[in-house]
Parts: C-alpha cells; sequence; structure tokens
C-alpha cells in the first residue's frame, strides 16, 4: 500500500486535518533540504565517535535489550547545536498548532536519532506504554536520501482493531515527516538494506498530580 501523501504548504494545517480525520499524517518535503542534510552530518559524527547506544524496549525499570525485537542505535538530542536547535522550534511550532487547532493539550517534546544499520528492524508495538500514557503524539523525520522501495526499512502503521490490516506504508526518503497518534496504531519497520537514518519524538502531557 503507497503512503497517503500530504502536500506541506509551509504551515501544519494539513497535519491537523490528518490526525482528525484519521489519526496519521505523511508529508513529503516537510522539512527543508539543508537542514535535513546537516541533521543526517550531526548523525553520522555521533555514529563514528560510537555516541550512540543500543535501543532498548520498555520503560522506567523495565527497560531491557532485546534485539529480536528492536534493533537500532539512538543518541537523545540535547538541542545543543543550531541545527537541533532548529528541528526542535520546528515541533515546537507545531506543538502549539495542534493544541490552537485540536485541543490535544500537549505540553513537551522529547527526541532522539535512530541510526538503523542493514537488516536492522523494529517489529510490531505501540509508543504508549499500557501504565503511562503520556506519549500523545509520535514523529518521525526521515534524513537519508535516494531511498527505493527495495531498500526497506518503510515504516508500517496497522489498524488497532486488526493488527494484520496495514493502513499505510510510508518510505523513509529525507525529508518526508511522519506524525501518528501514538496510542492508536500498531506499527513496525520493515528490516532495512542500506543506512537508515531518523529522528523520532513524542509530543507528551505530564501525568496530572
Amino acid at each position: 500500500m503507497s503512503t497517503h501523501q500530504i502536500s506541506s504548504s509551509g504551515d501544519w494545517g494539513p497535519v491537523a486535518v490528518a490526525l482528525a480525520e484519521s489519526g496519521w499524517a505523511a508529508l513529503e518535503d516537510a522539512i527543508p533540504a539543508a537542514l535535513c542534510e546537516v541533521l543526517r552530518l550531526e548523525l553520522d559524527m555521533h555514529v563514528v565517535r560510537g555516541e550512540l547506544r543500543q535501543a532498548a524496549i520498555g520503560h522506567h525499570d523495565d527497560r531491557v535489550i532485546e534485539t529480536a525485537i528492536r534493533a537500532d542505535h539512538i543518541l537523545w538530542f540535547e538541542g545543543d547545536t543550531p541545527a537541533q536547535r532548529a528541528w526542535l522550534d520546528c515541533m515546537q511550532d507545531l506543538r502549539g498548532y495542534l493544541n490552537r487547532t485540536l485541543y490535544l493539550g500537549l505540553q513537551d517534546y522529547e527526541c532522539h536519532f535512530a541510526n538503523y544499520g542493514p537488516g536492522s528492524y523494529y517489529r510490531k508495538h505501540y509508543d504508549c506504554f499500557r501504565d503511562d500514557d503520556a506519549r500523545v503524539v509520535t514523529t518521525v523525520l526521515y534524513l537519508t536520501s535516494g531511498w527505493s522501495e527495495h531498500d526497506g526499512g518503510q515504516l508500517v502503521l496497522y489498524d488497532r482493531a486488526d493488527d494484520e490490516r496495514v493502513l499505510c506504508t510510508i518510505e523513509p526518503e529525507a525529508g518526508t515527516l511522519a506524525v501518528f497518534l501514538s496510542a492508536v496504531f500498531p506499527h513496525e519497520v520493515l528490516p532495512t538494506c542500506r543506512e537508515r537514518a531518523s529522528i523520532t519524538g513524542w509530543f507528551r502531557r505530564r501525568p496530572l498530580g
């Protein structure tokens, strides 16, 4: 199934409309190519320095490394470079827009670089934990250019009522931004045949009390 494409027109209207209607959106060329390139170069630098860590599953004290489920490596954003600050500013702009239009009450944003080497994947999962609903909206920005269908590594969203039914398949081409409701869609990253770079993040609500 091909991606449901939404043309970006310089504002976040298409994202809000798609989230309200279907719970997910995919925008090609959503982020300037120059910014994507700098972010990709920063990620490459961190990879060369050995600063990424094997990603874990679970949360809090239950976090474990389970490569049969998740095989990517990550580095959490510190926002300490101009490119990272530009990305975070962009996401704060999106957060404000979604709060004004959809009344989501989003308060925080967190994100990390993700690097998938050849053969890496992330099996089907939800982004929102059963005992912690802080994550409300997931974002994924892709940083690898020249992607083809044969390279694998696609993001696949499934129907919550029937998690074998594919709702959309998103190609991880540089500049494409995927946005979806964290608690609604089981999803996976298919095995990739080449290096695949992205920034994954979550808009969150703080727990009450």
